[in-house]
């Protein structure tokens, strides 16, 4: 027996010493459709190791030996799964984890993004790529997101386009609020502090049937973070500087909670911006400089079961339009389309004159919430007031600070909705949204309005249902709308109009997720949607001087300029019917995203060239608001490659086509085909710190699928002789041809130092690095001057 004991003991030995301690077990931690489970911890039981899942719900264990261990896998909202893997070698295992009802609902719609539908295509921005767009609007921070254009008017204005439309059919939801601006202009940017958001997510489909159905486009979420509900104080600093406008931003953040109070929170957060003019490859963009000064509170009190928030905030603006669009005369005009620089182009300065835009909007929100474990109920009230002043060079010394143009639009809503759970596989969302809205024009302007005042009241109610099987997730959504207007307005001879306009219809979506293996999935989705007509596109008026142009409305007569009549219920409503199809696969190393669309619009409303004409202030290009049946069909592809731990590589493509159905023709202003291809290195940790470098590549081609160029000075000198070159033409044209295509290159380098209860971020960026000279087709300037040119970025951002 003892010789038998020191043979197992020699033998057990020799085992030990052979037993090899260098394997590497990984995996990634998903729900039961696939989305990964960012910050779940990974445990090792016996051995006391954890890590936790990265923002693609991966983990990975280095240097474990052979052998059975017993892993926990627990994430908030979730069943803990237990059970035990045993190692031979390197081994990939992948965790699903289940819902758990009776966990906290509020944490798990914060993970899992609930405000989505399960069955739609979105994409998010958050984290770290949203923290490397601080500094920039809304709408060229958007722009990292695979199929989101924008639409801009010069360096400073920029609005979301999404699979080639935008405006009024892009909904944009402002923590919970659909922003209610004068939205109708391309030159109209959002007015939200990208600060406050803490994500940002764009659903590319008409899936979000309980926000409107008038999102032709998509819906775009800007989220902010949830209060703190545990008593300390928090918060977070971000000063950025850029050289090609010499702009300052300076923002930052304050929250906390109550000791005595659990469960209380509250957030106060500020922002700062100046800019001057900026600068393209070669000349300095006279007038392009900006302003902003915003600020938001909040507060609130959530328990397991109810909960209720308040919040405000204040958005000022001031941006400059380019000098070189305005001129006096027609030759003038052909000149300042042909030259460069531009006519006017004077030194960098911060001073802002003339022509400008000036905009202040507040929004009061007061949301409440009740649940009792199958239901939920919620309620919330908004409120918007919104000044748009916009000023022109006008004749005599008292007028030149009156505007030009001014509005005030006042917005009431009010939404409720009844989320029940009937059980795992059923559940049912009811709503109903109202609103409310005024707008007026500002007294004093001593000019024609450019549109009507107006009263509008709006209703919906929606329903959508939810079915959901081991590998398939099914969603039906109805809705039905009412709206109603009441317009008072002026023609070109100042005479008085008025009309009552009624619009209603029904909307609907049927969309559908399957679940393949433990990798992948397909979505796809069918829906209608409807948009009425906003009063811009039924009434403009005259000169639009922050685009530079002169518009008018469908209901202008081309002839008499006289106000029509609006003719029955529903006439000119855009019908939308939209099919979206998105494939996902997501492994450790490899992930990647192919999202196709075909959306067919009936009786599209879209600004039409029709010339040049003078007015009191000048002479512009001439637009009309026109219709027509348009489709737009395209493809996203976004891919991520996973070299190792330290290499990631990155790479998007975007392509449109749309078609004037009804003329076989090309629009205008349509996103043309991008691609992106990029690299980033992320360090191993240091102790506490850490770095990052990484760099770009963006090619956008010419915009092939172009109408056909009429010159200005064509249509001018035309004009002299006396004829009219647009008259019985009822095609699409444009005053240029589409710009070449460009490349630009982007770098960037960052670091991080984590303390005990503090963090440092610093980033120093270039954009445009070999200065391009490049012009953008979407820019509505693009006729007088080139884009933006280099523009080197320092941002430091402090947590605590």
């Amino acid at each position: 027996m003892k010789y038998l004991l020191s043979l197992f003991l020699i033998f057990e030995s020799f085992s030990s010493l052979s037993q090899s301690c260098d394997y590497i077990f990984s995996g990634k931690v998903s729900d039961e459709m696939g989305n990964p489970l960012v910050g779940a911890t990974i445990l090792l039981a016996k051995q006391n190791k954890g890590e936790v899942a990265d923002e693609n719900g991966f983990f990975q264990f280095n240097k474990l030996c052979s052998g059975r261990y017993q892993i926990e896998v627990r994430f908030v909202g979730f069943k803990t799964l237990s059970t035990s893997v045993k190692l031979s070698g390197d081994k990939i295992w992948n965790a699903t984890l289940v819902s758990d009802s009776t966990t906290l609902n509020e944490v798990v719609i914060s993970e899992k993004h609930s405000e989505v539908a399960a069955t739609s295509t979105y994409s998010s921005l958050s984290g770290k790529a949203l923290e490397e767009t601080l500094g920039k609007s809304l709408g060229e921070s958007l722009r990292e997101i695979p199929g989101v254009n924008t639409i801009q008017t010069g360096p400073a204005i920029f609005k979301p386009v999404i699979h080639g439309v935008h405006s009024q059919r892009v909904l944009i939801l402002n923590n919970g609020i659909r922003q209610e601006g004068q939205n109708w202009g391309a030159e109209h940017a959002p007015e939200v502090d990208q600060f406050i958001a803490s994500n940002i997510i764009v659903i590319k489909d008409a899936a979000a049937i309980k926000y409107g159905a008038d999102a032709l486009g998509g819906v775009v979420l800007v989220n902010p973070a949830k209060l703190p509900t545990e008593a300390g104080i928090g918060g977070q600093v971000h000063v950025i500087g850029a050289s090609n406008n010499g702009s300052g931003v300076l923002s930052g953040f304050l929250e906390g909670g109550l000791k005595k109070w659990p469960g209380f929170g509250w957030r106060a957060q500020g922002t700062i911006k100046k800019a001057g003019d900026s600068r393209a490859g070669n000349y300095v963009l006279s007038n392009t400089g900006f302003e902003e000064q915003n600020f938001s509170v909040s507060t609130g009190y959530h328990s397991e079961k109810k909960g209720i928030d308040i919040f405000y905030s204040h958005f000022n603006t001031s941006i400059g339009i380019l000098r070189g669009t305005a001129v006096e005369t027609a030759e003038d005009l052909a000149n300042a389309q042909e030259r460069e620089p531009p006519q006017y182009t004077l030194p960098f300065t911060y001073e802002i004159k003339q022509p400008r835009q000036s905009v202040q909007h507040d929004l009061l929100k007061v949301n409440a919430h009740l649940a009792d474990g199958k239901n939920e109920f919620r309620l919330q009230y908004g409120f918007q007031n919104n000044n748009r002043k916009e000023f022109d060079f006008r004749l005599g010394a008292a007028l030149s600070n009156i505007p030009a143009l001014g509005f005030q639009l006042q917005t009431h809503t009010l939404d409720a909705d009844w989320e029940r759970s009937h059980s795992k596989k059923f559940q049912s969302c009811w709503g109903v949204n109202i609103l409310y809205q005024s707008n007026n024009k500002i007294d004093g302007t001593q000019t024609i309005p450019f549109i009507p005042n107006f009263d509008h009241y709006a209703a919906g109610i929606f329903a959508v249902e939810k079915l959901t099987l081991e590998d398939w997730i099914v969603e039906l959504g109805l809705r039905y709308d009412f709206k109603k207007y009441n317009v008072v307005g002026f023609n070109f001879q100042n005479r008085l109009y008025r009309s009552n306009i009624d619009f209603q219809n029904f909307s609907g979506t049927f969309s559908v997720k399957r679940k393949l293996g433990n990798f992948s999935s397909i979505t796809t989705s069918i829906s209608n949607a409807w948009r009425p007509p906003n009063m811009a596109e039924l009434y403009s008026l005259g000169t639009h001087q922050s685009a530079a142009a002169i518009e008018y409305g469908l209901l202008l007569d081309e002839k008499t300029s006289e106000v029509k009549e609006y003719a029955t219920t529903n006439a000119g409503v855009e019908k939308a019917f939209k099919w979206v199809v998105g494939y996902k696969i997501e492994k450790q190393k490899f992930s990647t995203e192919l999202t196709g669309y075909v959306n067919y619009i009936f009786d599209f409303i879209y600004l039409r060239p029709r010339g040049v004409t003078e007015g009191l202030r000048g002479v512009f290009p001439y637009f009309r608001y026109t219709q027509t049946d348009a489709s737009f069909v395209g493809f996203d592809l976004f891919s991520v490659y996973q070299l190792n731990r330290q290499v990631t590589l990155t790479g998007k493509t975007s392509l449109l086509q749309a078609t004037d159905q009804t003329q076989n023709d090309f629009l205008i202003f349509i996103p043309s085909n991008r691609a992106d291809i990029g690299m980033r290195y992320d360090s191993k940790p240091i102790k506490k710190f850490s770095w990052n470098a990484e760099t770009k590549l963006r090619w956008i081609a010419r915009q092939i699928r172009a109408p056909k160029v009429i010159p200005a000075r064509e249509i001018v000198v035309a004009k002299a002789q006396g004829i009219d070159l647009i008259q019985d033409d009822t095609g699409n044209f444009d005053f240029a041809a589409a710009p070449n295509g460009y490349f630009l290159l982007s770098i960037g380098l960052g670091a991080s130092w984590k303390l005990e209860n503090s963090k440092w971020d610093v980033r120093l960026s270039a954009d445009n690095l070999t200065n391009e000279a490049y012009r953008e087709y979407t820019n509505r300037l693009r006729y007088f001057a080139d884009d933006v040119g280099r523009n080197i970025t320092l941002g430091i951002h402090f947590s605590f």
